[in-house]
């Protein structure tokens, strides 16, 4: 039983379509959902300030309040007191802050998605010559 080089090929490309589509329309579906479940962030600017031993990053929110977290990301280590930050807090809970864009939440598994929904589609694209040729 020998199998041809273009039946081969034409297995292989259906698996790439299957695989490609179903798990890339998977990661990028999560991966939206990974952006869309850490909520809104609002973006400002604070300031590092030095408060006893420790160092806090503050803040305003909306309505004029101030706020602080420690300063202890990855962001912040090499600032002094007196140096700004940009930080991302959410408007319900704006005690929390980050110093890195929540843009980024879940940008590994859309990317991912991407790459394999287009092995899908190119491999689906190729059974749909392979099945002419």
């Amino acid at each position: 039983m020998t199998v041809h080089a273009l039946d081969f090929a034409g297995i292989m490309s259906e698996i790439l379509t299957l695989v490609g589509l179903i798990i890339g329309a998977l990661l990028y579906i999560v991966g939206l959902s990974v952006r869309g479940i850490s909520g809104r962030w609002t973006r400002t600017t604070a300031v590092i300030a030095a408060s006893g031993p420790a160092t806090v990053i503050r803040w305003f929110d909306g309505d004029g309040d101030v706020h602080e977290c420690p300063a202890d990301t990855h962001e912040t280590h090499h600032l002094v007191p007196g140096d700004d930050v940009r930080v991302w807090f959410r408007n319900r809970h704006p005690e929390r802050c980050r110093t890195h864009d929540p843009e980024l939440d879940g940008k590994g598994l859309r990317l991912i998605g991407l790459v394999l929904l287009g092995i899908g589609v190119l491999a689906g694209v190729t059974g749909i010559v392979l099945m002419f040729v």
